[in-house]
């Protein structure tokens, strides 16, 4: 448990930074011994980042998702964040479009604005009488933060820190089962209306990673029972299994990010332990640029 809480209070910055505070904000300090009335609320998700319009005599590359297409944890995200290195194996050739924001959920993505400005974006292009500029590929990435508001809730308070005291707790499988029972229909919904916009366009679907395989382990089974499952459980599918079987209902090209961080939180996660660094993002683009060029995409 000593070891639970510390790994805990290393992380609390990190889960306040990935769930929407400023970058430029000074992380509170919080101790070990801090008492679940005094660990900070999960606050509303920052409004969008304005994006500069990108060249209308370009196709374009779309990417949505949350802090992972933002770029969080890159040394600089304009170069080595997964969104940057896809844009430079498209080529200079396209335009970029990245409507990523921090600490967004699969709601926040389907409700809360990029998405219509998505839509918006491929629907001008489609109607501007310019060929050649319209939406060429779209990437999605988006649920890490439906997960995240669990550990904030309910793991870092201590009402569920460990998987085999979850799965005694009526509250913490039903928070559990809440969270993946409402992200399938926000995805699902996500795809419908990007298919609807952009009919024949390549929509490439990854699923969530880990970042805590490889670390403590109390914290690492956590993280797998919400994103893979396990068949001994009340929840034989997590939100990866989610991902994949609308992915395939969609028709949509999968991108397999899990087993790339299996047991390498060393390796390829940044200071704030959730966040991909540079090695992460690379990883993470190689797989997704693969994915690409296997559906025929023209790479530098």
């Amino acid at each position: 448990m000593r070891l639970l809480i510390a790994t805990i209070a290393l992380l609390l910055p990190a889960l306040a930074a990935a769930c929407g505070s400023s970058g430029g904000d000074e992380a509170p300090n919080f101790s070990a011994t801090a008492s679940p009335a005094s660990l900070p609320a999960h606050t509303a998700s920052p409004a969008p980042t304005p994006v500069p319009s990108p060249s209308d005599d370009a196709p374009l590359y779309l990417a949505l998702g949350d802090s992972l297409s933002y770029g969080n944890g890159a040394s600089d995200r304009s170069l080595t964040s997964f969104v940057a290195l896809v844009a430079q194996a498209l080529g200079p050739g396209y335009g970029l479009l990245n409507l990523g924001v921090p600490g967004h959920t699969s709601d926040d993505l389907l409700n809360g604005g990029p998405l219509d400005n998505a839509i918006a974006e491929i629907q001008r292009r489609a109607d501007d009488g310019s060929p050649g500029n319209e939406v060429a590929v779209i990437t999605l990435e988006i649920g890490g933060n439906d997960l995240l508001n669990l550990y904030f809730n309910l793991v870092i308070p201590g009402t569920c820190p460990s998987v085999t005291e979850s799965l005694q707790r009526p509250q913490c499988v039903q928070a559990l089962q809440d969270a993946l029972n409402n992200y399938q229909p926000h995805l699902q919904r996500t795809l419908q209306r990007l298919q609807e916009a952009a009919p024949g366009v390549p929509l490439f679907l990854m699923t969530v990673y880990n970042p805590f395989s490889g670390g403590a382990n109390v914290i690492d089974e956590l993280g797998e029972l919400s994103l893979e499952g396990n068949p001994d459980s009340p929840f034989p599918e997590g939100l990866n299994d989610i991902i994949r079987r609308e992915a395939a209902a969609a028709g949509v090209p999968l991108v397999e990010w899990h087993p790339l961080f299996a047991g390498k939180q060393s390796q390829y996660i940044a200071g704030d332990f959730i966040h991909p660094n540079d090695a992460g993002y690379r990883a993470m683009a190689d797989a997704l640029t693969a994915a690409m060029a296997q559906a025929g995409l023209p790479l530098r």
